[in-house]
């Protein structure tokens, strides 16, 4: 190629399209000068400003084979399409504040730098299976019309930052590869704008930034898989954001963004390095305006500081390989937890809950690396039903919490201890612990707005029980406690105190069971006379454990009480079968006998003073009751009256004095029954004797253990 013929295609180009209209040069002419000079020209010769092109086809070529000086155009104008397909371009392009018609770049291979900034693409962009092996930069440049650049290979830096994408934009399948190891040097979507769809499904990135970039349309990152650090740091998603099944193998930050209608995060995975952020993945002062769909994703260290969930947040089956941290967030609509497992620990202080919480088996595994608690909801704010059934935690912190509505811990688990203090926010809070398990921690009262507790079923262990009214609030503590066929001593070494509450029992007749709830709810077991006796038998085996015996043996009379009522009615069911009907009213016989006569061993004094006085009674018989009673030689009276004189006074004694030395089994030989009903009368007295005897020593022994 001469250099006549690269002056003359020079100066082809340098005309206006008039001029060369006036000249008769056409289209093919300008179109085979701008190659001339782009293949052989040098330095200067390359650099177009402010020309204007019919179009510009590489189309095939091996464009740079005989030199590698840049290709510059500045200013420009391609009326048409530049096409670039099946071509090997081996120098660099520079395309600066130029307007372009159209851009078909398919299958090319682009061995340098290509950059189009600052330009206008009025047209469609075709670049499918396209290959930059240098950096690649469209930065401020505006597309008006469709793009797709799918499947494009990136080997270095590739820069979008401030573009506009007008109309649909597709990258799926992209790779961009950028060696740089700063977070935000490989690709860069910074403050770019997507009026449209755009398309990110399964692209592979490194480190890439979104900084302040704006979907107005529907974002698709489904599938994508990001190698280094990535930010989107206060982007706005204004419509769907799909990120579902996303990898993100590094730091991943979503810090102040904006999503305004569903955010899809389901099944993704942030396995994190923390190497340039504090956290693997952090959504700090995030705002999710739509639902916020995070199930059965897998995150390791997590920040949602202060993120706001406006809608539906679902955190379902999420695994929290580490700690996860939702200090200060908000959730207006439920939030819903359900089997989400946290391995480490997890952070609920200062959350507000307004919608329905659900943390339906959900497992708080945590080892308190970092918090006191592993899992903590300190001061946290619950405005509406909260379910924590069948939740396993290790320790867990809920002080100062806000309560209202249904408060569910149903077959909770405490590995290691809870402390709970609910403040209420409407009347009447209640917080169920049926069948849950507590092996330690304390449950304390307010100083105002007093909340129940349900443990029917319960097995809790050396949990303390305490209120902030220090004013007398413990004397009536316990009625805010609901007992119910509960388990005091599941835990060796480690049962429930019951000596600490040894006043507040002492004045309510050792009373348990008693719950002081004025509204109707429908408990999981009701308060039957057998359910009641096998509560205090639970109460009674975790204070001998314990080896309060005092509490034990009370425990053991009010059991003793309602075993009695139990039998009673069985006893008088007439749908019950005869055998068994007569079975319990005998046990019910004995049970009232030894409560009556020694308070199933916990009366001494009683059973002193029926021993002492039974033999009184007896006499009366002998001395009133005619000649069946008669013994001799003694007589008996025909009245009370006159027992007024010296003499029916002195029969009386006599047959009261016979009455005592027979329930002794002395027998003096004086005085003997001659009646028939007297003679069964003294053997009776004999046989009550011995009984009485030994209540005696039962209540003596009993007493000891105390």
């Amino acid at each position: 190629m001469t250099d006549t013929s690269l002056t003359e295609s020079r100066s082809i180009l340098e005309l206006s399209p008039s001029e060369r209209a006036e000249q008769g040069i056409d289209t093919a002419a300008v179109q085979e000068a701008l190659i001339e000079v782009i293949r052989y020209g040098e330095g200067e010769q390359k650099v177009f400003e402010g020309r204007t092109f019919p179009r510009l086809e590489l189309d095939y070529l091996d464009v740079g084979r005989e030199n590698n000086h840049p290709v510059e155009f500045r200013n420009c104008s391609f009326e048409n399409e530049i096409s670039v397909e099946h071509a090997d371009v081996m120098v660099p392009l520079v395309f600066e504040n130029c307007e372009i018609g159209a851009l078909e770049i398919e299958d090319a291979h682009f061995e340098y730098d290509v950059e189009v900034v600052d330009s206008t693409i009025t047209g469609p962009v075709q670049a499918e299976e396209s290959r930059f092996d240098r950096d690649c930069e469209f930065s401020d440049t505006v597309f008006e019309a469709e793009t797709r650049l799918e499947e494009i290979t990136c080997g270095e830096d590739t820069s979008f930052a401030g573009a506009t994408f007008g109309d649909v934009v597709s990258f799926r399948g992209g790779r961009f590869s950028g060696q740089s190891n700063a977070m935000d040097d490989n690709t860069s979507f910074a403050e770019t704008t997507f009026a449209d769809e755009a398309v990110f499904e399964q692209v592979r990135l490194r480190a890439s930034t979104f900084d302040g970039a704006t979907f107005e349309g529907p974002a698709r990152f489904r599938e994508i898989r990001v190698d280094g650090d990535v930010r989107f740091t206060d982007t706005s998603f204004e419509a769907l954001a799909n990120f579902a099944e996303a990898r993100f193998t590094e730091d991943a930050t979503f810090a102040g963004a904006h999503f305004a209608a569903e955010a899809r995060f389901q099944g993704a995975v942030f396995e994190g390095g923390a190497r340039s952020l504090e956290d693997d993945v952090s959504f700090e002062n995030a705002t999710f305006a739509g639902l916020a769909q995070f199930g059965e994703a897998e995150f390791r260290y997590s920040n949602f500081e202060a993120a706001t969930f406006q809608g539906e947040a679902v955190f379902e089956e999420t695994w929290f390989m580490a700690d996860a941290d939702f200090v200060d967030a908000t959730f207006d609509g439920q939030a819903d937890f359900d089997e989400a497992r946290f391995v480490e620990d997890a952070d609920f202080s200062e959350t507000t809950f307004r919608g329905k919480a659900v943390f339906r088996g959900a497992e708080f595994q945590g080892h308190a690396n970092q918090l006191e608690d592993n899992a903590t909801f300190d001061s946290a704010t619950f405005a509406d039903d909260a379910n924590f059934s069948g939740t396993e935690f290790t320790s867990a912190n809920f002080m100062r919490v806000e309560f209202a509505g249904t408060i569910d811990f149903d077959d909770a688990t405490f590995e290691d201890r809870i402390d709970m203090l609910v403040l209420a926010i409407d009347d009447n809070p209640y917080v169920n612990l049926t069948d849950a398990t507590i092996k330690g921690g304390t449950l304390s009262q307010p100083k105002d707005g007093w909340v129940r507790y349900d443990l029917t079923r319960a097995s809790i262990g050396d949990i303390t029980l305490q209120s902030a009214d220090e004013s007398g609030g413990g004397q009536r503590l316990l009625d805010y406690f609901r007992f119910c066929n509960t388990v005091f001593s599941e835990f060796d070494g480690n049962e429930f105190d019951f000596s600490t509450h040894t006043d507040y029992l002492d004045r309510n007749d050792w009373v348990l069971h008693e719950f002081d709830d004025t509204t109707e709810r429908t408990y999981a077991v009701e308060m039957t006379p057998e359910v009641i006796e096998t509560t205090y038998l639970n109460a009674k085996n975790s204070a001998s454990a314990a080896g309060d015996m005092k509490a034990a043996g009370e425990f053991r009379v009010k059991r003793q009480q309602y075993a009695r009522k139990k039998h009673l009615a069985i006893a008088a069911d007439g749908a019950a079968d005869l055998g068994s009907r007569f079975k319990n009213g005998v046990r019910a016989a004995e049970n009232a006998f030894l409560g009556i006569t020694c308070g199933h061993g916990m009366r001494i004094f009683r059973i002193f003073a029926v021993f002492a006085v039974v033999p009184f009674f007896f006499a009366f018989f002998y001395t009133f009751g005619g000649p069946a009673f008669e013994t001799a030689p003694s007589h008996q009276l025909d009245s009370l009256s006159q027992l007024a004189t010296p003499s029916g006074f002195g029969e009386f004694y006599t047959m009261v004095s016979f009455s005592y030395i027979t329930f002794l089994t002395i027998g003096y030989g004086n005085i003997g029954a001659s009646g028939w009903a007297s003679r069964i009368l003294v053997a009776a007295e004999v046989y009550l004797s011995v009984i009485l005897g030994g209540l005696v020593l039962y209540a003596l022994i009993k007493r000891s253990e105390m």
